[in-house]
């Protein structure tokens, strides 16, 4: 079975999906999901400032000594609920940080 990609050129305006032969063809908007690793309490105003862009993030927060885990889970769950971000629990050490418009599925 052979699939046919269009560029952005070549997908319609108007219409969100086009179909062809079985194929649909969804025109989306993109996610950026940014991965990031503090090494310290300083890098995490600069992750604030990426959920606040509308982007993703994925936090780990594996090497932060436990006071300033607390702390970096705080400012950046007072970003992300000012501005309407979810928040989700990936596990005790990761957080991941998503626009409101943006849903995550749950199995």
């Amino acid at each position: 079975m052979f699939a046919r990609f269009q560029s952005h050129k070549d997908v319609p305006e108007k219409p969100e999906e086009t179909r062809d032969n079985g194929l649909t063809l969804l025109t989306t908007p993109n996610l950026d999901l940014c991965l990031r690793t503090p090494a310290s309490l300083e890098d995490i105003v600069s992750y604030g400032q990426l959920i606040m862009e509308g982007k993703g993030l994925l936090l780990c927060l594996n090497d932060l000594a436990e006071p300033n885990k607390v702390r970096a889970q705080d400012y950046l769950a007072g970003v992300a609920y000012t501005i309407g971000a979810t928040e989700t629990e990936v596990s005790p050490e990761v957080t991941m940080y998503l626009p409101g418009e943006v849903n995550t599925i749950h199995e």
